[in-house]
Order: structure tokens, then C-alpha cells, then sequence
């Protein structure tokens, strides 16, 4: 077959050429450019006949690979992707361009990640790749880290993640930053009838919230003039240079940085105001350390004097704040874009709010709602895992391989490719999800349970590898249920208090990075609701 195709291949391009020079004989007059223009024409049918194309999969093109697909497809990448696993099964063989390091196996199936992310857990770490492409923005962090270095962080985390005095201080910060900054700052919005980026109010909430309660200091981004933030600018820089570097080749991006060129120069100036931030921080800790007990995640690796330098602080700073402040706040923006449009699940989020608040007496009903109410609160967890479901804030992720191997799908994986798992994809796939698997349908949630008096609803619990939003197995997020809490109580406040519209002109499209934001942010105006006054505090 291969050799048959090849014939073919040549008898076109001699065909081709000999037409050329035979042209070029009858018209000794043709123009510099029209020659030109016929040689590139035939340099052109030169590459698409000697590409590949393999069932579904895109064209395979000499030298360049499959990237022109990618180009050619930039503005909807995701969607293009979500088609091509469809098309492929669940599963694909990317071939990048050639001496790039950018082939992989791209796949949604939750069987290949279930073997990739635990059963076979030690044949795929991060990887060198993956390391050196995030080194600068995250160091030899948690989530930069294998092997050793990453079990003994994760191992401090578990034991602070999982402590009760952690989960009281992080509730209670939870709840002055919901009702002391973000709550005040919506209603001065509402009485001015202004409009206001909800997904930048959202991202200033989770990073106040998360430097609070994981660092144990804010920084008072969420105050109500929206003050600008050098780190906060910085830092988003330095995610999309680092989502290019994922992209081009690596001998591309070390050559740009090199001569700091485009991101690369972009990302070199971020560093300056990071480091200044995380510096400033673990000053501030060294000369607050013991005084009230060390409630933050950061005094806990601080306690242990002399094992950890200050590039390891700075270093851990860096990554909980990529985890704690982008998820949690783009996760938040896409729930209320998707409110706007389903307008029957914002009544019936709201029906329940308002059940709960039923319960407590005339006096209390204006109290923020608390951990043990929010728990009862099924339809909106339920809201906010379909909300991920469709828009995951990590879009993609992935390992390297040590050893050559065989997914269970059939797919052999060589030694050095990137497993590249689409949890975009996933949660778009009619195989998994059913044929409603493109609508937002809360529902799909939640369960009836009989139990011995009456039946009763509960929230379904879906595998990882099915719903990896908070990745899976040894190295599953450990701040999933505080993503949650954090979630809940902003959606809660909010949509009891306000009606939230999205403004008409705004085209809502996810920008592509290495967090599935909304590409232009959340244009929105907000309008009081009846049962609250103007002090919500």
C-alpha cells in the first residue's frame, strides 16, 4: 500500500515538472514573478502529496507535522480537538514538527486515563519536558515536582489541607472575604447601574482568598476602586509565555528566550514583579512566625527551620497561587455566563437558596450562609460540576513517558512522547456523557435515593477518570473540597442578592491558555433583588 502511494506520488510530481518545463520552453517570455508563482505552486503539490493522512486523524505534512491543522483551526482549537477525538475514537497520535518533541498521544478516554493516572502512575511523571517549559513560573514545586520532591510536599500538604484548625481558619476567611469585601463591592456596582468585568472581580476574589487563607496575608485586590495589581499582571504573563512554550518547539522557545524575543521578552519582565511579591510575603511571614499559631499553609513549611530555602517558599507560593486564584475564579465566571443563559436553573438555584434561608428567623435570614447550610445546597454543587464539566478550568494536562507502553485502548505510546489527556474534550463526549452531553443540565447530578422512610436526593458521584477536573489518583487536587467551599459561597451571596446580565455586546469565547478563561472577560451589570437592602453586610 505505502509503496503504491509513493509511485503515485512521484509519477505526479514528474508529471507535474515536465509540464512546467514545457510551458516554460513555449513561452521564453513569462515573467520573473508568474515563474516564481509556478514554482511554489509546485513546491506546494509537492508537500500535500508526499503528506499523510492516517483515517481521521489531521494531515500529517513533511517537516511541520500536523501544525498546520492546529493553525489553521487556532480561534476554535478546543472545539477542533473535541471533533478530531470523535472522529478518532477518544484517542489520536499528534505528530508535531520534526526534531520538535511535540509528538504525543492525545486522548479523553477514561480508560487510557485511569491507566496513565493511576495503574501505571510511575511510567508517567511530568516529565523533563514538562519541567523545564514551567521552570521559571513554577520552580521545583508541587506541581512542577516528581518523584521524591513532589511526595514529600504533597505529604506536608495533606497533613495542613486535612487538619480541623486549617478548615476553620479557611471558613472563616472564606466568609469575610465573601461578605466584608466582595459582596460590598457588587452592590456599589448595582447602585451606580455600572458595569463591571465579573471575571476579573472573581479572580481578585480568589486571589485575596487564597493568599489569605494559604499564605495568611491579602493583598487588597478586591477592594472597591479595583486597584491595579503589578503581580497579578505579571503572573498572567508569565502563564501565557509559559502555555506558548507547550506549544513550539523547544529548541524554538529556548532560542526566543535567549534573545528575548515576543513572550519569551514578555515573561522576562514579569519576573521582576514576582519575585518582589514573593519575596515581600516571606519576609512578612519570617517576622509575624509564632505570634497566634501557625494557621497558613506557608508558616507550616516555614516551622520547619533550615529544611526549606527561600526558593523553595517562593517556589510554593507560586504554585498554590496558579491553583487556588485562575481555577477557582474562571470556574465562577463561566457559572454565571451560564445562569444568563439558562434562566430556568438560576430560579431553581434560587428556590433553593432561599429554602434554606427559610429555616432561620426573620432576624437571621440576612447572616451569610454557613458551611453546614451550603452542604445541604445539592443543586448548586450540582450546577457548579456541570459548569466545570463543560468549561474545565485546566483545559488540558499532561505526562511524560519513561518507558514505551501500550494504552488500554490499543495505543502504543513510545518512550519520551507526552500522554496529552483533554478533560475539554471529556466532558463533550457522547460516549461518556450520553447524547445531551452538550447541555447544561445540572440535573445530571443528582440522584434519588430510597431510603427507609421516604426517598431523598443526593449529589452522584462520578469516577475521576470520567470527570478529571481535579485531575486523579496519587496526585488528585487536594483542594477540591476548598475550590468547592470558595465556589459556593461567592455563587450563594451572589445570586440571592443580585441578577446578574451579561451584557449583549460581549462575545464569550475561551481564550486559549493554560486556563480555560473567558477570552475578553465578563462584561455585566447587576440589578439588586427585593429581599435585600441596600447594607448587605
Amino acid at each position: 500500500m505505502a509503496q503504491a502511494a509513493s509511485l503515485r506520488r512521484r509519477a505526479a510530481i514528474t508529471m507535474w515538472t515536465s509540464s512546467y518545463f514545457a510551458a516554460a520552453e513555449a513561452a521564453p517570455n513569462i515573467s520573473e514573478w508568474a515563474e516564481i508563482a509556478v514554482i511554489l505552486a509546485v513546491i506546494v503539490l509537492c508537500c500535500w502529496l508526499w503528506s499523510e493522512k492516517k483515517g481521521n486523524a489531521p494531515r500529517r505534512w513533511p517537516v511541520i507535522g500536523m501544525l498546520p491543522s492546529v493553525a489553521l483551526n487556532f480561534r476554535r482549537v478546543y472545539d477542533w480537538e473535541t471533533e478530531t477525538l470523535r472522529a478518532n475514537g477518544g484517542t489520536y497520535v499528534f505528530r508535531g514538527a520534526w526534531k520538535g518533541k511535540q509528538d504525543c498521544v492525545i486522548s479523553c478516554d477514561p480508560r487510557n486515563m485511569e491507566y496513565v493516572l493511576r495503574s501505571n502512575f510511575a511510567n508517567f511523571p511530568k516529565g523533563a519536558d514538562f519541567h523545564a517549559e514551567f521552570y521559571d513560573l513554577l520552580g521545583d514545586g508541587i506541581f512542577n515536582a516528581d518523584f521524591d520532591a513532589w511526595r514529600l510536599q504533597r505529604n506536608v500538604a495533606v497533613l495542613h489541607f486535612n487538619s480541623a484548625g486549617f478548615r476553620r481558619f479557611a471558613a472563616e476567611t472564606m466568609e469575610n472575604m465573601v461578605y466584608g469585601k466582595l459582596v460590598p463591592l457588587l452592590a456599589g456596582v448595582a447602585d451606580r447601574n455600572a458595569t463591571v468585568d465579573l471575571q476579573d472581580v472573581f479572580l481578585r476574589y480568589t486571589f485575596d482568598n487564597t493568599c489569605a487563607v494559604v499564605f495568611g496575608r491579602s493583598p487588597g485586590c478586591l477592594s472597591a476602586d479595583l486597584p491595579r495589581v503589578p503581580f497579578a499582571k505579571a503572573f498572567d504573563d508569565g502563564v501565557e509565555a509559559t502555555f506558548f512554550r507547550q506549544i513550539l518547539p523547544r529548541a524554538c522557545w529556548k532560542l526566543l528566550r535567549l534573545l528575548r524575543l515576543g513572550k519569551e521578552r514578555q515573561f522576562r519582565k514579569a519576573l521582576k514583579p514576582l519575585r518582589e511579591f514573593t519575596d515581600d510575603l516571606i519576609a512578612y511571614k519570617k517576622k509575624t512566625m509564632g505570634k497566634g499559631g501557625a494557621k497558613d499553609l506557608l508558616s507550616r513549611f516555614m516551622e520547619q527551620e533550615g529544611r526549606y530555602d527561600d526558593k523553595f517558599l517562593r517556589d510554593t507560593v507560586m504554585n498554590f497561587v496558579i491553583a487556588g486564584r485562575d481555577t477557582s475564579g474562571v470556574a465562577l465566571a463561566w457559572f454565571f455566563w451560564l445562569l444568563h443563559r439558562h434562566p430556568r436553573v438560576e430560579e431553581k438555584l434560587l428556590a433553593e437558596l432561599n429554602r434554606v434561608l427559610s429555616r432561620r428567623n426573620n432576624l437571621e435570614k440576612e447572616k451569610p450562609f454557613t458551611g453546614a447550610e451550603l452542604q445541604q445546597c445539592l443543586y448548586l454543587h450540582a450546577a457548579l460540576s456541570e459548569t466545570l464539566r463543560l468549561y474545565p478550568s485546566i483545559p488540558h494536562d499532561h505526562k511524560g513517558t519513561l518507558n514505551s507502553d501500550v494504552l488500554p485502548d490499543g495505543t502504543r505510546i513510545h518512550s519520551g512522547m507526552r500522554f496529552l489527556y483533554s478533560i475539554y474534550s471529556q466532558g463533550r463526549m457522547e460516549s461518556i456523557w450520553g447524547p445531551d452531553c452538550m447541555e447544561f443540565k445540572p440535573e445530571r447530578w443528582i440522584e434519588e435515593a430510597e431510603g427507609i422512610q421516604n426517598v431523598t436526593s443526593r449529589l452522584k458521584r462520578e469516577s475521576p477518570y470520567k470527570f478529571a477536573v481535579f485531575n486523579a489518583g496519587p496526585r488528585v487536587c487536594l483542594g477540591r473540597e476548598m475550590a468547592y467551599a470558595q465556589m459556593k459561597a461567592a455563587a450563594a451571596a451572589i445570586v440571592t442578592r443580585f441578577h446578574v446580565r451579561v451584557n449583549d455586546n460581549v462575545e464569550v469565547r475561551p481564550r486559549w491558555s493554560l486556563v480555560l478563561a473567558i477570552k475578553n472577560g465578563l462584561s455585566v451589570t447587576l440589578q439588586k433583588r427585593i429581599p435585600f437592602p441596600s447594607n448587605t453586610t
